[in-house]
């Protein structure tokens, strides 16, 4: 089997370059031909696995796995909120916190900033469609369970950031606001990795997924929803119904694995940032980080 290729557009170096998947060989095998795929959907998609795997990765012999994670995947150490030798497990090293100074918040009025590390791409929303450049449309309804009158975002945008395992797992609030109440919807528990994505599966509008209807002072209603994977043990939120929340603060985290976040902006609410339409237009997504900025109020 032919290795896949995954590009990603890199804001620092300003070039596209090949994604380092997490356990790639295991990816292609699961979801790269239509056996692994059918295995992928029977056993490997349902929450007992992933709760079962996350429980691993919750015992203190986890831990031996954490300095060759932090050298394969080049995480900078010098971030870290407290010493390796201090966590716990695994999954403690997982969702760890970094240090104030590593994710600084683009603190600028009227900037939109991304909610968490990750590999972000945008979207139109037509007709309750959010229409990828390839793969399928899925709509604003299915993605929330038929629970909410999605007219307000008609014609707006779907931002789409994607956490691959080696990110910063925790995600942060995208303006100064007021918060709804948080629906949680029941489903499966799929990889987000565009692998896993080309083969025409209902992921993103079939996983296990939490989201609240944010009131912000920028960009109106936004709908943060917060998406699981395969491996994630639980989405963890930090507020609730009726808390206000200033640009930038941690709204929660993913335990252990790949997760997503979306946000649908009503219309005229936000331009975002050239690069990145340019790059979604070519079905391309860019890297960014917690905090930083990607767009701007008109």
């Amino acid at each position: 089997m032919g290795r896949s290729y995954i590009p990603i557009y890199n804001r620092e170096s300003k070039k596209v370059e090949d994604e380092q998947v997490f356990e790639r060989r295991l990816m292609d095998i699961f979801y790269g031909s239509s056996i692994g795929r059918l295995f992928t959907r029977a056993f490997l998609s349902g929450k007992a696995f992933s709760r079962f795997y996350g429980y691993l990765q919750d015992r203190p012999e986890s831990r031996r796995k954490i300095a060759t994670f932090v050298k394969k995947y080049n995480i900078d150490i010098n971030e870290l909120e407290r010493p390796l030798s201090d966590f716990k497990s695994f999954n403690d090293f997982f969702t760890r916190k970094l240090k104030t100074t590593a994710r600084p918040i683009d603190k600028a009025p009227g900037t939109l900033i991304s909610p968490g590390d990750g590999r972000l791409m945008i979207y139109p929303i037509e007709k309750d469609l959010v229409v990828p450049v390839k793969g399928a449309a899925f709509s604003l309804e299915e993605l929330l369970a038929f629970r909410e009158d999605t007219e307000i975002w008609q014609g707006g945008i779907c931002v789409k950031l994607r956490l691959a395992p080696m990110d910063y797992h925790r995600f942060c609030y995208i303006d100064d606001g007021i918060h709804g109440q948080i629906s949680h919807i029941d489903g499966r528990l799929h990889s987000v990795s565009p692998l896993a994505l080309r083969h025409g599966l209902k992921i993103l509008q079939g996983n296990d997924r939490e989201y609240v209807i944010l009131e912000t002072i920028n960009f109106g209603k936004v709908c943060h929803i917060d998406i699981g994977a395969l491996g994630v043990g639980r989405i963890c939120q930090r507020f609730k119904q009726g808390a206000s929340f200033h640009k930038g603060q941690e709204k929660g985290y993913f335990e252990f694995g790949g997760s997503t976040i979306i946000l649908l902006l009503e219309p005229g609410r936000v331009v975002i940032d050239q690069d990145i339409i340019d790059y979604s237009s070519r079905d391309i997504e860019t890297l960014v980080r917690y905090g930083s900025g990607i767009g701007k109020r008109p």
